[in-house]
């Protein structure tokens, strides 16, 4: 279940990458980022407390696809701030990638893994509620 979970992320993210051109030059990067971010959020809340495997799929799909604009939108806009702004963002998304897991894993031996996995979906629901106050370049 595990491989057809990141097979279904991988393939709503995908979809929205090839469709995130359009979605954004008709929404604009904003709204675009901020839905697509609470999408990822409730996606996640949706898949850590689901015990449905089908229910929990299609939380995965809306994970895939609420954040497959966010990393090239948030790219993008740092490139408008110059490479000391595409170096943060870079570096910041490295931070994630490296310190998540471990948090995660931290957090697990503290509480519970499903409580620990909640965690993302804070980040998520952090990124969608701050999108709007980001400052712009």
């Amino acid at each position: 279940m595990a491989a057809a979970a990141f097979a279904v992320y991988n393939a709503a993210m995908a979809t929205g990458r090839l469709c995130g051109d359009r979605m954004l030059a008709r929404y604009g990067r904003v709204a675009v980022v901020e839905l697509g971010a609470g999408l990822g959020a409730v996606g996640l809340a949706v898949e850590v407390a689901s015990s449905s495997i089908p229910i929990a799929m299609a939380g995965w799909a809306a994970v895939g696809l609420g954040l497959s604009t966010a990393v090239p939108s948030l790219i993008s806009a740092a490139g408008r701030g110059g490479p000391r702004a595409v170096g943060t963002v870079a570096a910041t998304g490295y931070l994630g990638l490296l310190a998540g897991p471990a948090l995660i894993g931290a957090l697990a031996s503290w509480t519970s893994l499903p409580t620990a996995l909640y965690l993302p979906v804070l980040m998520a629901a952090v990124m969608a509620a701050t999108t709007r106050r980001a400052p712009r370049p």
